[in-house]
């Protein structure tokens, strides 16, 4: 089936996309600033928790934008 892509699908995608995504990185924020304090880790140990928590959060947001895409232009939802 081909999709429905109008203005108001665009926005929705992007708004559902932006909201989503902030509660995730905000959720990964939180997480390394509480390892962070509660385990009294240094610069360089935050730095590589930070890495090993962003990786997988970027991966989170891209799947989240093309869920998001996906939703919003499916015939079937509009």
């Amino acid at each position: 089936m081909k999709r429905v892509v109008t203005l108001s699908s665009i926005a929705g995608a992007i708004a559902v996309a932006l909201f989503v995504s902030v509660e995730v990185l905000a959720a990964a924020g939180a997480a390394l600033w509480s390892i962070s304090g509660l385990m009294h880790l240094g610069q360089m140990a935050s730095t590589i928790l930070a890495i090993v928590l962003g990786l997988p959060t970027l991966w989170a947001v891209a799947k989240i934008c093309q869920l998001s895409w996906a939703a919003e232009t499916d015939p079937e939802n509009n």
